[in-house]
């Protein structure tokens, strides 16, 4: 029982050894599935409040997140889901902009700071993306 434990965790530890962007998605992913909002908001509050569309939205980060933490050895099925969390993104930010241009009080408040910690985000997101795609490209390469 020890070796298969060992066996399944031992990616995770290569992960945090020799790898640049796989420490930073191994933490980022641990903390976005303890902090998505559906572990403590029910979907009956937020179509209470009016949010069942942003409901939906953290349900497909919370399933983006576990998909990526479990192929987190896997580089290949991995950068699926990282590709698919950076289009989540972009349609977040778009919702967040059209709301920020059509919704007179949602725009109160600092939205500035908020578009500076999106594009900050989003860079990290297409930096994460990118280096994954030419480690596959390098691993192609060599083997092929």
């Amino acid at each position: 029982m020890f070796e298969r434990a060992k066996r399944i965790l031992q990616p995770y530890k290569d992960i945090l050894v020799y790898h640049d962007y796989g420490p930073l998605l191994l933490f980022w992913n641990i903390s976005d599935i303890f902090n998505n909002r559906i572990l403590w908001q029910s979907y009956t509050d937020a179509v209470a409040n009016g949010q069942h569309w942003a409901y939906y939205q953290y349900v497909l980060y919370f399933i983006v997140a576990i998909g990526m933490l479990v192929n987190l050895p896997n580089v290949r099925r991995c950068s699926k889901f990282v590709g698919a969390y950076l289009l989540l993104y972009i349609f977040s930010t778009t919702r967040f902009l059209y709301l920020v241009a059509t919704d007179p009080e949602f725009a109160v408040g600092d939205v500035g700071r908020s578009l500076v910690i999106t594009a900050v985000y989003f860079t990290l997101w297409v930096w994460i993306y990118w280096k994954m795609r030419l480690e596959m490209i390098h691993k192609d390469i060599n083997n092929g």
